[in-house]
């Protein structure tokens, strides 16, 4: 009982926002939709021909976005990662599946949350884009991008959306993982010429 309820506090803590407002909570859930929707559509603009098919990309630029909103913004980061899956599969799909919009909403929010959890039970260091190392954010990410891609795709097996289950988790694992890099580390490298090194912790 003791037990459980500790783990309940971990999890809180490491996903709180400190001193949320109102306003605040608002500017950060509409930046971190607003964000997802636009780099939804310029990864459809610059990588329309490396899609594997009609859920997977080769390279998936919002996937990094999922790892750097739960990082900035705890769990409001996480509500915006599935407020604006939400509207970019309504712009798709329309609303003729609400339950399977709601689902891979739920995915791309649940995924890099779960894998913030695990390493944070494992890793002694400050879970935030400040805190994490170089090799922190490549380990982050590939865990990150392991857990949506197969969390994904077991959905898509369920519903007899692909049929080539271990082709498909392959290739939206590989674009999850590039495009999160791509976008990742340049953050971490404008963080770290912007921002002292005392501050940020870099290594």
């Amino acid at each position: 009982m003791f037990g459980r309820g500790t783990a309940v506090i971990i999890v809180f803590n490491l996903l709180a926002v400190p001193n949320l407002t109102v306003r605040t909570f608002l500017i950060q859930l509409s930046v971190v939709a607003g964000l997802w929707t636009g780099l939804y559509a310029l990864n459809g603009w610059l990588f329309d021909r490396l899609a594997f098919s009609e859920q997977v990309s080769w390279i998936f630029l919002p996937a990094a976005l999922r790892m750097i909103a739960v990082l900035l913004a705890g769990w409001v980061g996480a509500l915006g990662i599935f407020l604006g899956s939400v509207a970019t599969c309504i712009y798709l799909l329309g609303l003729n599946d609400p339950s399977y919009i709601l689902i891979i909403a739920g995915i791309s929010a649940l995924a890099p949350t779960a894998a913030l959890l695990v390493c944070a039970k494992f890793w002694n260091t400050q879970m935030n884009l400040a805190g994490l190392s170089a090799v922190h954010l490549l380990l982050l990410s590939t865990i990150s991008a392991g857990f949506t891609a197969v969390m994904h795709n077991a959905y898509f097996m369920m519903l007899g959306k692909v049929s080539q289950v271990a082709s498909s988790t392959g290739a939206m694992f590989i674009g999850d993982l590039i495009g999160t890099l791509i976008v990742l580390y340049g953050a971490k490298w404008l963080l770290y010429w912007l921002v002292p090194k005392s501050v940020t912790g870099a290594v």
